[in-house]
């Protein structure tokens, strides 16, 4: 199955000559061929070579405030020895643990996130990645941090324990998803012996429980596989700024030809591990989401060698489309599917490959798998015997070379990371390191039925996922994810219908040519590079019923545009079912649009429509020639559409699936959504609307749709290669398909913030999934509505610090990582935050003024940054409009009050909203969300007892001390640390204190606490004994500066003076409303009505 063998490695040797460093005069070789970059692509790029063999990209954006550096090496979990799984893994991690030059853990994270940056690292089958983003000034110390991981770093034996629990929580927040638990499946139904059959992401027990059964050191084998496998040979490097190329050549020589080059020990694969035993089987598993999925899969060649030409590209183009005559389309008329992706997954160095047909179905559908199946092979079969078309591949390259000429530009880390997936590929050759994805130029027949032939029914096997399965068993489970499933062979019957060439589906057929293929590429605005750039849009138009504005392109010298509609609509959602109903029907049309204009997609324009809390929003984004045709569709079938009963059958079950799957989310996001309920009058709860969804009829559906833009406003923007004259036009258009009526002031629904009393309010959860393991907690500490920029300003800087120092402040206290989600009970979490609470204000006072100055000019120089695209102008200009602010000068404001700030306002600011022992209107609500499998306190415990005896007493029970009296814990608690207040103070009895804990009597029965269950609970442990011996500085009476009483409301009083607020909605009923921001300037159009 190696296709690869016919296709020669490019010669890397060839073309590159030696050089030196202008300023050390380091030796490295240069690529001085020409290499092939997109026509409207400003970046400067040298390719180089180093001594020790590391390919590296350097690239130099002139427009970028951002630098960054993103590192592969061709190393994953491929790689993992079988008694260790996970180790490839579980290295990323220990790599930012410190190294020679730089010991401390922190470190490398802090020197980034003290300058505005941000990394992360990722580990794949055969590579892993890792990544940084950073301040333009910093990128020398960044680079400096950052290639040590590579030469020395420290792998310290102290840390081992912490990382692994690191990944474990990683795997563990994996447990829930129904991609990694089909993926694992798949894995295991494989070859047993091939690579892919392992545990990739690894947990404590594949690592330090494994290695404990095999008589292994971990320390010692995480240091031999890093010895043996991290050469400078397989690893690849790109490096971005806005510095000249010979200063990013001359940083990246002197720092990463350290790095030891052991040659190329790449693992070579050249089996598949999927094998006729595997295949002609169908594969039932049981989802956590309610969810309903299909996915036809074909073991198939490693063909990266075959990019220029790329015939699965040519496959998964027919079968992906979704116009007349489409699988899709056919799917859809049957009411048995939504959603159909085709996709060939053949990553680097792997040498195998997989092409899979990924279908969403409906439950009718699932049940029609065999009848699925044969719509795919007889669509299959229409394209073996209609032969490849070069007409078909000649618009795919036509649209492959117009996306590359006229890509938009992306951020510093994204451009390095799709460059870095560029080179990494062996079979690219020199010149086409940047251009690889637009050289598909080669129509290769042959190529193309050879690859058709492995998409036949005695090459596949297919994955069904739903919650429940008819009359299927799923009594296996594969033993990392617990993911029940069942085997069997699909009939012979079955296959050998599937293969005769007598099955016929009706209907089936090429798609029709593309007529949105954009031809015009004309620049309407001839003096782009005159004057510097206007960062306004300009108001055309301004009556009862449109507000338009228009922004010609005068910055990126594009032949795109963005075209957006924001129409204001108060019966979207002036009740839960108004809005599930518009809900409804944006799915339902945007269904049909996908269907009708994917030609429009195919030719790299996009378009949608959806519904928010009081608009139906509009856009269209691509070449500008074809976006005022697009539009029209788009909005007349936006204001036409008729509900077709199949569809709403579809989408009321799809629909209902997903809120029924809320419950499924992780405590964070569940989190989130409370906390958004609490602060917005306008958001329905989701169980609220998922309680009218039974209630919607067809023709209550249709009567909605009709009577939508009864009464409407129309905001309109259009931004890029317009002019004014065809602004006016569209928007003529737009209005005489809309007809919108005047809306009235007072029915334009605008979502108002709440003015909440001030207090400290806390509303706890138990998580709707009880296979969750990890709780969540969410603080929200409120500053009020200012109209004082300059306030708005230092609270951002606050938020930066916050946001960074957290982590660095907070994570390392318990000498275990403390996050907002995590295992630890959610009072513990928030004893944590409280500290942090407490310990910021030193932080911010001990600041340097060189590190101050440095975040504030980090923060200068993002606002300063230079927009990248016009969908980004786009949206920042329609987020403005669309909110009535129009202050599209924020940032110049912004930068013209960070010129001039100092610390000490930060300090007051801190103290004046932050600090509960200084803010005289101190607000605060916490919202908790609890495992179901921990010890969560009853309503009376949260009555009786205070913060940090419940964080104890949960750290003990999550240890295995279940019958411990959790009043004999607050006796403790109150005696132990009231008899030792000097000892407290100075913060030297911890040992002692927790000598007497485990010697106390903490139950009537007189059981002592016993540390159990591993290292990391323990700690937990000992940190809320810590935290509860410090409380006196981090807990204050919160119930100070609440005036009212809500226990007439069913709110309780904690002892630590928190209001539990049991049911949000009546605790809002209480409480006032801000008023709407007022615009920052008179609207006056450039034309009359």
């Amino acid at each position: 199955m190696d296709f690869c063998k016919n296709y020669p490695l490019p010669d890397w040797k060839a073309g590159f000559e030696h050089r030196s460093t202008s300023v050390s005069q380091l030796p490295y070789e240069e690529y001085t061929g020409i290499l092939e970059k997109s026509a409207s692509d400003t970046n400067d790029y040298r390719l180089i070579r180093l001594p020790n063999n590391l390919v590296v990209m350097c690239m130099q954006d002139s427009e970028t405030e951002t630098a960054a550096a993103a590192l592969s090496v061709n190393v994953g979990s491929s790689m993992d020895p079988v008694e260790l799984q996970g180790l490839a893994h579980f290295l990323e991690h220990m790599l930012f643990m410190g190294t020679e030059k730089y010991p401390d853990e922190n470190e490398f994270s802090s020197f980034i996130s003290e300058h505005s940056g941000d990394s992360n690292a990722y580990t794949q089958f055969s590579k892993t990645t890792f990544y940084l983003g950073v301040a333009n000034d910093a990128l020398e110390g960044a680079l400096d941090r950052f290639s040590s991981f590579f030469t020395s770093p420290l792998f310290k034996r102290d840390c081992v324990d912490r990382e692994l629990c690191a990944v474990d929580s990683e795997f563990k927040g994996l447990l829930t998803s129904d991609f990694w638990r089909s993926h694992q499946i798949e894995c295991r139904l494989c070859s047993s012996d091939h690579p892919y059959s392992k545990f990739m992401p690894g947990n404590i027990d594949s690592l330090q429980q494994s290695a404990k059964d095999h008589g292994l050191d971990l320390h010692e084998e995480l240091l031999k596989f890093y010895n043996k496998h991290y050469s400078s040979d397989i690893m690849k490097l790109v490096v971005c700024g806005n510095h000249a190329l010979d200063q990013l050549v001359e940083w990246t020589v002197s720092k990463f030809s350290g790095i030891k080059s052991k040659g190329d020990n790449v693992q070579r694969i050249v089996d598949h591990p999927v094998t006729a035993e595997f295949l002609g089987k169908v594969v039932y598993y049981e989802t956590v989401d309610e969810t309903h999925d299909m996915r036809i899969t074909f073991p198939v060649p490693d063909v990266k060698a075959m990019y220029r030409s790329d015939p699965f590209n040519y496959i998964s183009h027919l079968i992906n489309h979704e116009g007349q005559g489409s699988i899709m389309s056919h799917l859809k008329q049957k009411g048995w599917a939504t959603s159909l992706g085709a996709y060939t997954n053949v990553g680097q160095d792997k040498g195998f490959g997989e092409f899979s047909v990924s279908i969403g179905t409906t439950p009718e559908g699932l049940e029609h798998y065999e009848d699925i199946l044969k719509v795919v092979f007889a669509y299959v079969r229409m394209l073996v015997s209609s032969g490849p078309q070069e007409w078909v591949h000649s618009e795919l390259s036509f649209q492959a070379k117009n996306g590359f000429d006229y890509k938009k530009k992306s951020g510093a880390v994204s451009q390095a990371l799709s460059y870095m997936y560029l080179i990494f590929n062996e079979y690219v050759a020199p010149e086409h390191s940047l251009s690889k994805d637009s050289a598909y130029e080669e129509f290769d027949f042959d190529a193309i039925l050879r690859c058709l032939s492995f998409v036949n029914p005695d090459n596949f096997r297919v994955f069904i996922g739903a919650t429940k399965h008819k009359s299927i068993d799923c009594s296996e489970v594969e033993p990392y994810f617990g993911a029940a499933y069942h085997v069997a062979s699909l009939s012979a019957d079955l296959l050998s219908e599937l293969a005769s060439n007598n099955t016929h589906v009706d209907g089936l057929a090429l798609p029709e040519k593309n007529d949105f293929m954009p031809t015009d590429f004309t620049i309407k605005n001839t003096n782009i590079l005159g004057a510097a750039p206007v960062l306004r849009p300009t108001l055309l138009r301004l009556d009862d019923s449109l507000e338009l504005w228009f922004k010609q392109d005068d910055q990126f010298s594009t032949t795109k545009g963005n075209i957006y509609l924001s129409i204001n609509v108060p019966a979207v959602s002036s009740s839960p079912q108004n809005y599930i109903m518009s809900k409804l029907y944006c799915s339902m049309l945007g269904s049909d649009l996908d269907s009708e204009l994917y030609n429009a997609a195919c030719a790299g324009l996009r378009f949608g429509v959806y519904p928010t809390n009081n608009s139906i929003e509009i856009f269209v984004t691509g070449f500008s020639s074809k976006l005022a045709e697009l539009l029209k569709t788009v909005v007349e079938r936006t204001k036409s559409f008729k509900v077709d009963s199949t569809q709403l059958s579809v989408y009321m079950t799809e629909l209902k699936q997903a809120y029924g799957n809320v419950v499924n989310s992780s405590p964070s996001c569940l989190c989130g959504f409370y906390t958004d309920y609490i602060n917005k009058s306008s958001l329905w709860h989701y169980k609220l609307i998922e309680s009218e969804l039974p209630k919607v009829t067809l023709e209550k559906l249709q009567a909605h749709v009709d009577s939508l833009f009864d009464t409407s406003f129309i905001k309109m923007g259009m931004v890029g290669n317009f002019d004014e004259e065809e602004a006016l036009k569209v928007a003529v258009s737009v209005q005489n398909i809309i007809k919108p009526s005047p809306n009235l002031g007072y029915l334009a629904t605008k979502s108002r913030p709440f003015n909440f009393e001030p207090g400290y309010y806390l509303h706890q959860l138990q998580m709707p999934n009880n296979d969750c393991v990890n709780s969540a907690v969410e603080c929200s500490i409120y500053c009020g509505q200012t109209a004082e920029k300059r306030e708005v300003v230092l609270l951002e800087v606050l938020q930066e610090l916050v946001h960074d120092s957290f982590f660095a402040l907070a994570s390392y206290q318990a000498s275990a990582r403390i996050q907002v989600e995590g295992e630890s009970n959610p009072m513990f979490m928030t004893m944590h935050i409280n500290k942090f609470i407490h310990d910021m204000q030193q932080h911010i006072a001990d600041l340097t003024d060189e590190q101050f100055d440095n975040r504030v000019k980090s923060l200068i120089k993002l606002y300063q940054e230079r927009m990248k695209n016009i969908d980004e102008e786009a949206g920042i200009y329609e987020g403005h409009v669309c909110a009535n602010s129009y202050m599209f000068n924020t940032c110049d404001i912004k930068v013209g009050f960070l010129q001039s700030i100092a610390k000490t306002e930060l300090l007051e600011l801190w103290n004046r909203y932050v600090n509960p022992s200084t803010a005289a209107a101190y607000t605060r609500i916490d919202v908790q969300m609890w495992s179901t499998r921990i010890w969560k306190p009853t309503e009376s415990d949260f009555k009786r007892y205070s913060a940090k005896t419940l964080a104890l007493y949960g750290c003990m029970h999550s240890e295995g001390n279940v019958d411990l009296d959790i009043g004999k814990v607050d006796e403790f608690i109150a005696t132990a640390i009231a008899t030792r207040p000097e000892q407290v103070e100075n913060n030297d009895d911890s040992e002692s204190l927790m000598t007497e804990l485990k010697s106390a009597s903490l139950s009537v029965s007189g059981a002592t606490y016993s540390p159990g269950k591993g290292a990391e609970m323990a700690a937990h442990t000992s940190a809320a004994l810590a935290l509860a011996a410090k409380d006196h500085e981090t807990f204050g009476n919160y119930g100070s500066v609440s005036h009212t009483n809500f226990a007439t409301i069913g709110m309780d009083k904690t002892p630590d003076g928190l209001w539990l607020m049991t049911d949000y909605k009546k605790f809002q009923a209480t409480q006032k409303l801000y008023g709407l921001g007022v615009p920052a300037e008179v609207l006056v159009p450039k034309y009359s009505s």
